[in-house]
């Protein structure tokens, strides 16, 4: 099971965008996805038109169960997702606005940047892949989704104050690698609403000159069917799969999955290696 965090401290970037519509693709390949919501503007669950539930008067959310108000068992919290009226491979944890108290929540529980990595470690191997929609913030929330992920993917504007936000970024990744989790890495910086002005084309120069690989080749361009399929509750493949928006974003998965197999295989052939050299 894969944890990726999906971040940007800089709002408008399509994070939430991408983390629907990427979480929709690895389902259309066979991949069983759980979403996480950490926003407290809950952009992710209103996307797929989740409602949140209730038990007792007490909403079964993210925040509940990280302070222990609903257990992770509860069939109220991991919800399926629908495609087309049918049950898909996606599942989500909501949130709501409750998490604006987050920090507030949690100040008196030891550990509390680990709470989402225990949580987490009571469903391992549930799933292919988690996806954390993370805050546009460096508050402790997002601290608990870098400590408890493998990789974290940054979407990217390409314009000028994004590079100032990435920097930010990659200070507070170095950090947690020094101390909370030294397994984390940059796993994928993707390209949002880019199209063919100057600037786009000057910023992107940038972004393959400094992170090279690891930038995705696929970019996601600025996109009508892209904006306006949250509003109807769908996923880009389900309101427009004839779009640009659509194209884009089967690119991604393609090329997402063809480094996850470059990165299974290596490890593989060394194993290989030291059995025929002993």
């Amino acid at each position: 099971m894969k944890i990726i965090a999906i971040m940007n401290q800089k709002g408008g970037v399509g994070k939430t965008t991408v983390t629907v519509n990427f979480a929709a693709g690895l389902a259309r390949a066979g991949r069983k996805v759980l979403i996480i919501d950490a926003d407290l503007q809950a952009n992710t669950t209103i996307a797929f038109g989740v409602e949140v539930k209730y038990k007792n008067d007490s909403a079964c959310d993210l925040l509940s169960v990280l302070t222990h108000t609903c257990k992770i068992e509860e069939s109220l919290l991991i919800r399926p997702i629908q495609v087309k009226n049918k049950m898909s491979q996606i599942f989500i944890i909501p949130a709501t606005i409750a998490l604006s108290g987050f920090d507030q929540a949690v100040r008196a529980i030891p550990a509390k940047q680990l709470l989402l990595k225990q949580l987490l470690f009571e469903i391992e191997g549930d799933y292919d892949y988690v996806l954390i929609d993370c805050p546009p913030s460096l508050g402790l929330m997002t601290i608990n989704a870098l400590v408890a992920a493998h990789e974290v993917f940054i979407p990217v504007q390409p314009e000028f104050f994004a590079l100032q936000g990435i920097s930010q970024l990659l200070d507070t990744v170095k950090l947690l690698q020094k101390n909370l989790n030294t397994g984390l890495k940059i796993g994928g910086v993707l390209c949002t609403r880019f199209n063919r002005r100057k600037i786009h084309q000057e910023v992107l120069s940038c972004l393959e000159e400094r992170f090279k690989t690891t930038l995705f080749a696929t970019k996601i361009h600025e996109n009508i069917a892209i904006a306006e399929a949250p509003s109807f509750g769908k996923t880009i493949f389900e309101y427009s799969p004839q779009s640009n928006g659509a194209y884009d974003f089967d690119l991604l998965i393609k090329e997402f999955l063809n480094r996850e197999v470059r990165q299974m295989t290596i490890p593989t052939l060394q194993q290989v290696f030291k059995q025929v050299e002993k």
